[in-house]
């Protein structure tokens, strides 16, 4: 390679079971990327961000990343469990931050079935998250659901989330008319004394678990909005919890590292090297629900300066490569990569021999799928390298403890972004405006100087 790269098929770190290497960020291996001397005059700066972070931690401010350590975990997880192995479907209703957490834990610890057959495992029930809202999708989801024995979770941090509450109010009323014991078949998360959703829950009698004011919707995968789904349907919550403490203790003893490292990479290729669109491309369709997740929670945390934000997305390899490479290659160099990879997959293929007669068939006969997998991501991280292109790796054995490692890694480098970016990551002000214009139009009281602005902007 004549660009000034360096081999980076040797691994960075690895913290228990997650591993991380942000070599290809720095400009000694991808010329893109950072100067090491940079990040040194820079470091102490980052020190700072690290230790405000865990002073707002001990001052009780970010509560969720204390969930695996509280005694109340315990008591969500024994309430939740008694639910597994009696329903199917079991539907999950919520948005954003109340379904991309969930989901992306669902889906990757139930790969393939949940991609092919929305099934929790080969023995276990369909699940449906209705993470948006769409009158098609809704009806037939519900039709599917009246049919079998169903548990419905309901999640909003809030209790009025518009979306959330057309979907139950649409649940209920089949419930209802179709299933005396439908009491007993509803779930519900939300805070626990505010909001019309508690409301119902207590004048019902309905078993409630409470979502803490103050745990944010997008970093709550690892509290009840997580827990509790996955509890439900099968999953080791134990041990996602253990993954979470194991990156925290590793954290720790790293004095940050290596979350406060890509952090502050990722901050400097956007300010001095104008990196500004950060992609997230994921080899695996096991972990390919994990993008969305990573891009709210970049996304609401750190967009929220005109100046100054970045762009996140998220890609499946190798199919967008096929799309958007060429792009990213010979387009402008305003994009950062993390490529993210399981270790390896639920199950793989020999590839037949002697039935095509080509030359390309003959080169793939004998091989394993995932064998042809690892090769299109080495390929694609040369022609990243070699165009200048700074990524960091990353990969996983697809366990809820190294699940539970990357959530708390990618929360942290976040919470740590934030303070370079100097935002408040745990808000998202601009987006109210729109949802008091929806209750608006939709005729709420109180909300006639929202409707008659948007009425006069529609004139």
């Amino acid at each position: 390679m004549n660009s000034g790269t360096k081999s980076t098929d040797a691994w960075g770190c690895s913290l228990k079971t997650l591993q991380v290497d942000p070599r290809g960020l720095y400009q000694e291996t991808v010329r893109g990327g950072i100067p090491k001397g940079r990040l040194e005059a820079f470091w102490p700066h980052a020190q700072r961000a690290w230790w405000e972070v865990q002073v707002e931690r001990n001052r009780g401010e970010l509560p969720f990343l204390d969930t695996p350590y509280l005694k109340e975990t315990d008591h969500v997880i024994e309430k939740a469990r008694a639910y597994r192995d009696c329903f199917d479907p079991v539907v999950v209703l919520g948005i954003g931050g109340s379904s991309l957490g969930p989901q992306a834990l669902v889906e990757a610890l139930f790969h393939p079935w949940m991609a092919l057959e929305s099934k929790a495992g080969q023995k276990g029930p369909r699940v449906f998250f209705l993470d948006n809202l769409d009158p098609s999708t809704c009806v037939k989801a519900l039709e599917i659901t009246l049919e079998g024995n169903p548990l419905v979770i309901v999640i909003s941090k809030s209790g009025e989330t518009i979306e959330t509450l057309v979907q139950l109010l649409a649940f209920l009323g089949g419930l209802k008319s179709r299933f005396s014991d439908w009491k007993d078949r509803l779930l519900v998360i939300t805070d626990p004394q505010r909001g019309p959703l508690r409301k119902f829950a207590q004048e019902e009698g309905l078993q409630a678990f409470d979502l803490p004011p103050k745990v944010v919707g997008r970093f709550s995968v690892l509290s009840v909005v997580g827990l509790v789904p996955a509890e439900v349907l099968g999953i080791d919550t134990m041990e996602l919890l253990l993954g979470a403490i194991d990156m925290d203790r590793s954290l720790r003893e790293g004095e940050g590292r290596p979350a406060l490292e890509t952090a502050a990479l990722l901050f400097l290729l956007h300010r001095e090297k104008g990196k500004y669109t950060w992609v997230t491309m994921i080899y695996g369709d096991a972990l390919w629900r994990v993008g969305p997740w990573r891009v709210q929670l970049l996304a609401e945390s750190l967009g929220k300066r005109e100046d100054l934000a970045p762009t996140p997305f998220w890609a499946r390899g190798p199919m967008d490569q096929h799309s958007q490479l060429q792009l990213w290659l010979d387009g402008p160099k305003d994009k950062a990569f993390t490529v993210l990879r399981p270790l390896s997959h639920t199950f793989d293929l020999e590839l037949a021999q002697g039935l095509i007669g080509s030359e390309e068939a003959k080169v793939l006969e004998g091989k394993r799928v995932q064998e042809v997998l690892e090769a299109e991501r080495k390929a694609t991280e040369y022609v990243l390298a070699e165009r200048g292109c700074p990524f960091y790796r990353m990969a996983l054995p697809l366990t809820p403890r190294a699940l539970g490692e990357l959530f708390f890694f990618w929360e942290m480098e976040t919470l740590l972004l934030g303070k370079f970016y100097q935002v408040n990551p745990l808000d998202q002000p601009a987006v109210e405006k729109g949802k008091r214009l929806t209750w608006a139009l939709l005729g709420r009281k109180g909300f006639e100087k929202e409707r008659g602005e948007i009425e006069a902007w529609e004139r």
